[in-house]
């Protein structure tokens, strides 16, 4: 499969052989012009360069990471997990949604590594809380970045101008307490703030557990 570009409107696909026409505008000619300002038509679709090739590929995988993440995200439902464990993996793959799988791989790996003596290294649980807390500050600090491109403070709001992946609409699947639920209060940074993990590095549950195995099985590869 070879890729070719439409110059009509821009579209890059993949292709046997170059089609006589564009499959998304159906544009079969565009209407060039050169020096002396003679115009002339030419063929929409051409031969992809280099970078469209590379950038399309890029694009692609930015999507398959985008909605593995949204994926993982709605999966978090299957697994019966506290307040924090549940907020803490929310953070967790938030932090790693655009990362290489590879990368993402390690992490998990040292977190999973010697679980069954987990309590007693000082060292893992030390890592562990270390990783957390930097997902938390990298989550905080992405909120505070679409809070001040969109000129709003409001999660809902922020929410409707960003993607599905953003930090803001992330916010809004944290768990709220009964009374801010009454009150239906917008979650805020003050729920980022208020995640514990002393539980989640001392003690996961086994729902936890099972999670980042999933995970750690579904990138390593």
């Amino acid at each position: 499969m070879k890729y070719f570009t439409c110059d009509a409107c821009h579209y890059i696909f993949q292709s046997d052989d170059i089609p006589s026409f564009c499959p998304a505008c159906n544009a079969s000619s565009i209407v060039a012009q050169n020096d002396s300002n003679r115009k002339f038509k030419i063929p929409a679709v051409r031969g992809s360069t280099e970078t469209e090739v590379e950038q399309s590929k890029l694009a692609d995988t930015e999507r398959a990471a985008e909605k593995s993440f949204l994926e993982r995200v709605k999966g978090l439902s299957d697994y019966t997990l506290t307040d924090d464990e549940y907020h803490t993996a929310l953070m967790l793959l938030f932090y790693f949604r655009s990362t290489p799988n590879k990368f993402t791989a390690g992490y998990l790996n040292d977190l999973l590594y010697g679980r069954n003596s987990f309590i007693e290294s000082k060292a893992a649980e030390t890592s562990a809380r270390n990783l957390y807390i930097q997902a938390q500050k990298h989550f905080a600090s992405e909120l505070g970045r679409e809070r001040r491109e969109t000129g709003s403070n409001d999660a809902v709001e922020v929410a409707s101008y960003t993607e599905k992946n953003s930090a803001a609409n992330m916010l809004l699947l944290f768990r709220q307490n009964e009374t801010d639920q009454i009150l239906c209060k917008t979650q805020n940074l003050t729920n980022i703030r208020n995640v514990k993990f002393d539980q989640v590095v001392k003690k996961p549950g086994k729902d936890y557990i099972h999670f980042l195995m999933d995970w750690y099985n579904s990138v390593n590869h």
